[in-house]
């Protein structure tokens, strides 16, 4: 994890996860509840995105004909094209933003996961930075040996071992007394949600935690789907590729990734959905788009040669 990407994105997106946990004291509700926030946070962008991508679905007519009038001249093309983007106030791009920023929340969220000594636990006081020490120190007390497999999921392994440790909020002296880093700042975190526990990884295996993918899949399908229906004609065959695309690549990170992720996945796609209906009304009403005429042949006048 580079520092840039510790800092930027992944200790901010901690930090939150972690006030919200405290706030609500279930790993699970306060995944959830990071997912409404980010989605609440971005809302502008969303907004902007999609009153972009409506213009651009409505202008679908014009740019058929200039692309059908210059299909031999490449260049002319694109410059007509260009020319109509700044006639209706349009960047090509402004839908592209609230795509991206889920998959930056999503890996973000996947570090500050792995790493709940760091960001959950209070370790290292919600700072990307290096407890190895300590880790080491716990890992040995607790009789979990460090491997090139588990190294990155390590914390974990210790996080889930630690809660045993814990009795009412306060840390046995047993533990305690390792290091006055781990004696000051480590603090319970309960995996279990429901009977889920959010630090295992889905497996093929038939067992509760298969409904992750499976829902993570399901619901990126139906977001898609939604998303292509209020898109209307501007879907062609590179979104309509996406909409069966995402939901194969939700189900295999469902599978990569700790049943936290998957949860906060899964309702991002169910809060994408609810957002992308209510946004396209809004949108819709304030700024109604243009219906374009079919264009007729010109009927000629008796007499017309």
């Amino acid at each position: 994890m580079g520092d840039i990407f510790g800092i930027l994105i992944v200790r901010p997106l901690g930090m939150l996860l972690n006030l919200i946990y405290g706030a609500v004291e279930s790993y699970g509700l306060a995944i959830i509840l990071f997912a409404l926030l980010v989605k609440i946070i971005i809302l502008p962008i969303s907004y902007h995105g999609k009153k972009g991508m409506l213009k651009m679905s409505a202008m679908q007519g014009k740019m058929m004909q200039i692309q059908k009038k210059y299909a031999n001249n490449k260049m002319k093309m694109n410059e007509e094209i260009s020319k109509l983007y700044e006639k209706e106030g349009v960047s090509p791009m402004s839908g592209c933003l609230p795509s991206f920023i889920p998959m930056f929340v999503l890996m973000g969220l996947y570090y500050a996961v792995v790493k709940p000594l760091n960001f959950m636990m209070g370790l290292s006081g919600g700072l990307p930075t290096d407890v190895g020490e300590d880790i080491n120190l716990l890992a040995n007390h607790l009789g979990i040996e460090i491997t090139a497999q588990n190294a990155y999921t390590i914390q974990m392994d210790i996080a889930n071992q630690c809660n045993q440790f814990f009795h009412n909020g306060v840390l046995d002296p047993e533990i305690a007394g390792l290091s006055d880093g781990i004696a000051n700042l480590l603090q319970p975190l309960n995996f279990n949600f429901f009977g889920l526990d959010l630090s295992a990884k889905p497996t093929l295996a038939f067992s509760v935690l298969l409904l992750i993918p499976i829902l993570s899949g399901l619901t990126a399908f139906l977001s898609s789907w939604i998303l292509q229906k209020v898109q209307g004609n501007q879907v062609q065959g590179s979104m309509k590729t996406m909409m069966y695309l995402m939901p194969l690549m939700s189900v295999y990170f469902a599978f990569q990734f700790p049943v936290a992720v998957g949860i906060y996945w899964i309702f991002n796609n169910i809060f994408t959905c609810i957002q992308e209906l209510i946004l396209t009304k809004i949108v819709k009403k304030r700024h109604p788009m243009p219906v374009e005429e079919p264009t007729k042949g010109k009927k000629h006048k008796k007499g017309d040669a």
